[in-house]
């Protein structure tokens, strides 16, 4: 056996050792789930649980080649945004790419990233998006303030939209902590600045009203949702 295939073999076992593993996910349709961070929270039989829990299906994930998966988002469940936005946010699933999944340095939990968007685009088109979107008062007087602050109407904004989805060690179970658009100003050269002149956040919209407003169940929706996969 050559010096060469050992060295080669040395280092290819080294190299593989220090890379980030990637993680596989559990295809299907994942259902809104009681719970804080996927731990479960309120009743626990089947039957109490049944009672208390909206059914609202969040997302499904779908497999795309060997190690690949692609993430459909229930945009009808955004029930605050007019018919063009759910199908604009729809539309952006079609060419998405998919991270392998990765363990977070800062929670040493698995985190599944879905790039919807990544493109520039113009002041006109960033309007009759947003005008798309929530239709919530307080959601349209922020977008209407930051609007009228460009006074350039040839602004051109790198649009971000992604779904990231966390695996926090319960089985059949994902966290859906991202799903966002983001806008960043262009500047002459293209480059675009550091923080987003806008952000649209879709998770929030589509967790806020799973629970009425005086269900004691509406607290853990507040900062993230969980979603627990269907099994026939």
């Amino acid at each position: 056996m050559s010096k060469c295939f050992l060295f080669c073999l040395a280092t290819m076992v080294s190299l593989a050792m220090f890379q980030p593993s990637a993680h596989a996910m559990n295809a299907g349709r994942y259902y809104y789930f009681i719970s804080d961070s996927c731990i479960p929270k309120g009743p626990q039989t089947p039957e109490e649980r049944g009672v208390v829990t909206p059914d609202v299906m969040l997302f499904e994930v779908l497999p795309a080649g060997i190690s690949d998966y692609m993430i459909n988002m229930n945009t009808a469940a955004l029930i605050n945004y007019n018919e063009e936005g759910q199908d604009y946010l729809t539309g952006l699933e079609e060419e998405q790419v998919y991270t392998a999944g990765q363990v977070a340095q800062n929670t040493k939990y698995t985190q599944h990233d879905f790039m919807l968007q990544r493109e520039a685009i113009g002041l006109k088109t960033l309007i009759n998006i947003l005008n798309a979107f929530s239709q919530h008062q307080a959601d349209k007087g922020y977008f209407y303030k930051k609007l009228l602050s460009i006074t350039d109407p040839s602004t051109r904004f790198k649009a971000v939209t992604r779904v990231r989805l966390t695996d926090v060690a319960q089985n059949n179970k994902m966290q859906l902590t991202e799903y966002a658009s983001r806008y960043y100003v262009l500047d002459n050269q293209g480059t675009a600045s550091s923080t987003p002149f806008i952000e649209v956040d879709h998770g929030k919209a589509l967790r806020e009203d799973i629970h009425s407003t005086n269900s004691p169940y509406r607290i853990y929706t507040k900062h993230g949702v969980c979603g627990e996969r269907w099994v026939p």
